[in-house]
This record gives C-alpha cells, structure tokens and sequence, in this order.
C-alpha cells in the first residue's frame, strides 16, 4: 500500500463560543500496513437536533470500522474494474446508514431525553421525542471519509462539506459528485429517513497524493482557489515539518479560519503521501473560464466607466473656461476696484492733511478770538466816554454855529475866504500793514495842522485846542488799531 501521513483536527466556531453552545463537529483517522482512513462529521446546528455532536463522533467511529471492515472484504481485489465494486461500495453505505441510527437510538435508550433538553426542541419535535418517535433525528449529523488501499482509494459523503483530491502536478479536483439537496442551510444527514440514498461516492485505482476532508465551516470561509492553497500549505507542513509540528499549526489554523471566516464549527482531516510531492494548485478549467468572464465583464465595466470620464471631462473642460472667463473679469473689475481704492486712500489722506490744517487755523481763529474779544472790551471802555465827549462836542459845536450864523444874518460882514476844511479820511477797514496805517495816521495830522494854521489864523485858541485833541484822539485810535493787527497777523 501507498503509504500515507494522516492528520486531523476540529475546533469550536466563533458563533457557537458566544451562543455558550459546544462544538458539533468531530473528525478522526486511522492507519495501518493495508488501509489509511480519513473522516470528519458536522453536527447539525438545528434546535431539534440537540444530540448532533454525539451523532457527529459516533459516525466517525463507525465510518472508521466500516473501513477497515470492507478493506478486509475486498483485500483479494486487485483491479476495481474486475468485480462489482459498485455493488460493494452501495452495501458499505447501507451499512454505515443502518449501523449509525442503531447506535444513536441504543445511546437515547441508555440516556435518555432530558426535560432541558427537550425544551430547546419545537412543540412538534418535543411531541415526537417523547413518544419515541424518531429519536434519531436529535443525533443528526453529515459525514465525508476517504480510504486508501494498496489497489484503490475510495471517497463516500453524505451532506454538505468537501472531498479535494491533489496530484503530482497541483491538480486539485472535488470528485465527490454534488447533492442539490444541499443548499444554504439544508442539508442531506444521517438521520433522515432515506439517508441510504443520499450518499454519493468516487472511487478509483489511481491514487492522488493527499486527499482532504472538511466540514462546510471550513469550505465557506475561502472561495475555491484560498481553500485549495490552505489545503497545500497544510500538505505542505506535513511533509516539511512532520505530523506533530504540522498537528499544532492546524490546531492554531483553525480557530483563525472560523473567526476570519464562517464563525461555524471548523474540522479537517487529511491523509498526505510520504513519497509523492503535491504540486502547488493549479488553476480548472472552470477557473480559468471564470476568470476570462471575469476579465472581460471587468473589460466592459472599464469601458463604460472610461467613457462616462470622458463626458464628464468635457463637461468640466466647458465649465473650466467658463470659470476662466469669469477669473478675467474679476480680475478686470478688481483692478478698477483697487485704482479706485488707491483714489480714495489719497483722497483721504489730502482731506485728513486739510482736516489737521483746518483744526490749526480753527485753533488760531480762537486764539484770535479771545484777543479780539479782550480788544473789543478794552475799545469799549475806551471809546465808549471819547465817543460820548465827541457827541456832545458836535451838539454844542452844532449850538455854536447856529447862533454864529443868526449874529452874521443881523449883522453882515464882508465877505471872507471860507473856513478852511478839515479833511477828515477814514482808515481803511480792510487788512493793511502797520507802517501804512501810522503814515496815514501822521499824515491827517499834518494835513489838519496845515489847514488850521494857514486858513484860520482868526481862529480862536479854544478851537485849535480842540482841533489838536481830536487829532491825538484819531492818532491814538490808529495806534491801537495797529497793535490788534500786529497780535492778529
């Protein structure tokens, strides 16, 4: 017989850990000189089937005898082609099928159906169970085994969950026909009433170079190509490292692959040729027809998206020369907007140098003010008595002339040269310098002075007096103008 290493675990699922539910799957191989078995069974989540993970092991125990039974049966047959192997292999099934519902109903007998038990199950099913009726169904369970010979290997499953074969040159087949019957969350099992024929099988005298059992916690955790590499790198532990480096691997192996993945009940079992390399998985024919589809849909799907690109560029290129046009006049307009900002800034600032001007002259206006006003008050004091004097000056010079003419009436004179007359020249009222208003202050003086002593010599000394004061009076009067615009200017 070909020698082979064989190998095998199964580990709680990440589901079932945080439910507090135990682990329902259970896997086993055997080896000796004439046979090598590989089996794994998976439990059935169901609430009905609350016995599944004691059906579980007791299908690979009697899967493992059943074996080793039927390698005894046909140990004379060296070519499978030579006898009735199809015959033989139905009557292994029927056996195994017969002999796993005898031994649960024995287990159900000799423990049976707890009240707490029975009260995770449906009505119906409680019903059932406690009538005796179908006590198998509690124990439900699948089951895929491999055995090898010296002239054959053998592969029967019933349920969910893969058979993989490996050769030489990295081709990875599931010979196993599928079960439509199993889809999703169905199931073909042990207990069911026809699970005679729901096995299927593959047999044949060429013999691959590992062969890999597993449960559907572990198949749906990878597409098909990560399942096959997982397969070769455990093959691959097993033939570098040996069994017991390769057996702790799996053992941390699974646990990463039902967290990472399904979250279901994980177990594997694997027999691996200790002559024959396993070549590294090579791609089906179904693969590669995939993965052309799947190109050329992705070839498709590109096109499509590239052309959509393209739209949407043009459309942007048509908003980008908009917006481009619209930067220009912005750009126009803000620089008008600037110019007229730097007018404005230099307008301020002239108004701001005419503002501090006018708060200078305001300044000296009111300085002016206050001495004008301190003027005004001094003149008043001064001018009010003189004026008053003058007034009265005039009325009695007014009296004087008066009667001067009623004595000339009543008495007549020869004629005389006319009384000189005193050209009296108001000062300008505008701004002038001081030296102009002292000329012309000395200057009426002298006029007066002239006339009074060249015209009037009959005048009395009384009138020139009073001619005399009046030019001091206007002298004075000049003067004092002069100092108020001298303080002014």
């Amino acid at each position: 017989m070909e020698p082979y290493l064989e190998l095998h675990a199964h580990y709680i699922g990440k589901s079932h850990l945080q439910n507090g539910l135990a682990c329902e799957d259970y896997s086993a191989t055997y080896s000796d000189e004439s046979v090598s078995v590989v089996v794994i069974s998976d439990g059935h989540g169901d609430k009905n089937c609350f016995r599944s993970a004691k059906g579980a092991q007791l299908a690979c125990e009697i899967a493992i005898h059943a074996c080793r039974q039927f390698q005894s049966i046909t140990s004379h047959i060296d070519y499978i082609n030579h006898c009735d192997f199809e015959s033989l292999v139905l009557s292994l099934e029927s056996d195994i099928a017969d002999t796993w519902k005898e031994n649960v109903l024995s287990d159900a007998q000799d423990h049976p159906f707890t009240n707490d038990e029975l009260l995770t199950a449906s009505d119906q099913a409680q019903e059932a169970y406690r009538n005796g009726l179908r006590l198998e169904k509690a124990y439900g369970c699948t089951l895929i085994f491999a055995m090898s010979t010296k002239a054959y290997w053998l592969a029967v499953q019933i349920g969910d969950g893969k058979c993989v074969a490996a050769y030489k040159d990295g081709v990875f087949v599931e010979p196993v026909p599928t079960d439509e019957n199993c889809l999703g969350n169905h199931s073909t099992s042990l207990c069911n009433s026809n699970a005679k024929d729901s096995f299927r099988h593959y047999y044949s005298n060429i013999k691959p170079c590992a062969v890999f059992v597993s449960s559907d916690g572990v198949e749906e955790s990878f597409d098909q190509a990560g399942l096959y590499n997982c397969f070769y790198s455990i093959a691959y532990w097993i033939k570098e490292a040996g069994i017991e480096e390769a057996k702790g691997k799996l053992s941390d192996l699974l646990p990463q692959i039902s967290e990472g993945g399904s979250g279901d009940d994980v177990s594997l079992a694997t027999m691996v040729s200790q002559t024959d390399l396993i070549g590294k998985p090579r791609s089906s024919l179904e693969q590669v027809y995939e993965k052309v589809d799947a190109c050329a849909n992705a070839e498709r799907q590109y096109k499509v998206q590239l052309a959509n690109i393209q739209d949407r560029i043009t459309e942007k290129r048509k908003d980008e020369q908009t917006t481009a046009k619209e930067i220009i006049d912005i750009e126009h307009k803000l620089a008008e907007l600037k110019a007229h900002h730097e007018q404005l800034e230099q307008e301020i600032s002239n108004l701001q140098k005419s503002a501090e001007t006018a708060e200078d002259a305001v300044k000296r206006a009111s300085e002016q003010m206050e001495r004008a006003e301190k003027y005004r008050v001094s003149a008043e004091t001064f001018w009010h008595p003189v004026l008053k004097k003058l007034s009265l000056y005039a009325e009695k010079k007014q009296e004087n002339d008066t009667e001067a003419e009623t004595v000339a009436d009543q008495n007549p004179q020869p004629a005389q040269p006319s009384e000189p007359r005193v050209i009296e020249e108001k000062l300008p009222a505008t701004e002038e310098s001081t030296q102009e208003i002292s000329d012309a202050a000395v200057s009426q003086k002298t006029r007066n002075e002239s006339i009074l002593s060249a015209h009037d010599e009959k005048a009395t000394s009384k009138q020139i007096e009073e001619t005399s004061k009046m030019a001091d009076i206007e002298d004075s009067a000049q003067k004092k103008k002069k100092r108020f615009w001298f303080n002014k200017n």
